[in-house]
């Protein structure tokens, strides 16, 4: 259940995190250009971040409950060694949030460039949720500063060597997500509507998407060379024969690593056909689905790749590590019935909050034609 609600979580806070940067960067296009097509995308972007934000809430409060309920030791850990990365976090959830509702409610009510200042404030403390709380990653693939931090020195942790590359590429990772979901969303509206500002929309997301996930394939690469020489065990778990170590480990997710690789280049391929297939065609139709798809896959694949080679460890500690079973709960008993049951109906649930969100993003709703973006920008 916990790493049911951890990957899910992270997947939509991706989507936040990256449409919490693409909203204010189109205002100041729409602000320094005069155009109002990019001010339109803006609030789009706006309404599918809430949306996401939303759902990511829900599956915070259960990840906070299994981590509070059944793994006592681990939150113990989070609370006092990691105090200052996940203040850090905290913190940004407390200034994201509100500034998102204060972004779109003062919307033409206040000067542009106070709004604009707004959304930049919106998209920190979207920035500080991932900066704060991959260092809680990063420690567990390498406990750096664990006897300094116990002994009152909390700031020791950062001294991690995987911390910066790790943060940089998740946070390059979400941008890229949820700009090629953009994109590949408008390309496929564009496919069945012929409106120009659709294709003009998805042309805005590959610009802001390939960028950064140019920055995240060059940090991940830098990412698997870190592993290999501070912690070895994940290393050896995920890149086998690539990786120098030599470890025996409990999972061998080489096949897994080769199938995300795929994924990656999936995503590189069908972002640069868009963006050099100009005409809106079937076969652009046809790719724009890949990219979506590989997209939306892609965050989640990776954090389970990045997760599940600890096991049967939680803290990895070079070649070994601390066992997961020393920070759960002892006192509840926990059944594989409802262990089960907590996968599948998580699982569910995730389903049909991606069925939602196709269903919000791509498909049309009847009899509200009026409330779409090209129709929005007809009126302007």
């Amino acid at each position: 259940m916990l790493g049911i609600t951890i990957v899910s979580h992270i997947f939509l806070v991706s989507l936040v995190l990256g449409l919490a940067f693409m909203a204010p960067i189109l205002e100041y296009l729409s602000y320094r250009r005069k155009d109002e097509k990019f001010e339109a995308l803006a609030k789009s972007a706006l309404k599918y971040l809430a949306i996401s934000e939303l759902a990511a809430g829900v599956w915070a409060t259960w990840f906070t409950v299994a981590l509070a309920g059944f793994w006592p030791q681990l939150t113990f850990i989070a609370t006092t060694v990691l105090f200052y990365p996940l203040t850090i976090a905290i913190t940004g959830v407390m200034i994201g949030i509100p500034f998102m509702a204060i972004y779109w409610y003062t919307w033409g009510a206040v000067s542009r460039r106070i709004h604009l200042l707004i959304g930049v404030v919106m998209a920190g403390g979207a920035l500080l949720v991932p900066t704060g709380f991959n260092m809680i990653f990063s420690f567990l693939d390498d406990p750096v500063g664990l006897k300094r931090a116990l002994a009152g020195n909390g700031w020791a942790v950062f001294q991690n060597p995987l911390y910066p590359d790790f943060t940089i590429h998740r946070i390059s990772a979400a941008i890229s997500m949820a700009a090629m979901v953009f994109a590949a969303v408008y390309a496929i509206k564009a496919h069945r509507d012929h409106d120009r500002i659709h294709e003009w929309a998805s042309e805005i997301g590959l610009y802001i998407g390939l960028p950064a996930l140019l920055i995240a394939s060059i940090t991940g690469v830098i990412y698997a060379f870190l592993l290999d020489k501070y912690s070895p065990y994940v290393a050896s778990a995920v890149l086998g024969p690539l990786s120098f170590s030599s470890v025996a480990t409990y999972f061998r997710l080489y096949p897994a690593f080769v199938g995300f690789m795929v994924i990656i280049s999936g995503i590189w391929v069908s972002a640069m056909f868009n963006g050099l297939h100009k005409a809106f065609d079937r076969s652009k139709e046809i790719s724009s689905f890949i990219l979506l798809a590989f997209s939306l896959v892609g965050v989640p694949y990776g954090e389970v790749l990045n997760d599940l080679p600890r096991y049967p460890y939680m803290v990895i500690q070079g070649v070994s590590g601390i066992p997961a079973s020393n920070f759960i709960n002892h006192w509840m008993y926990i059944s594989p019935v409802f262990a089960y049951a907590a996968m599948i109906i998580g699982t569910a649930l995730m389903a049909v909050f991606s069925y939602m969100i196709y269903t919000v993003l791509v498909s049309k709703t009847p009899g509200k034609s009026g409330e779409g973006i090209s129709s929005g920008l007809t009126a302007a």
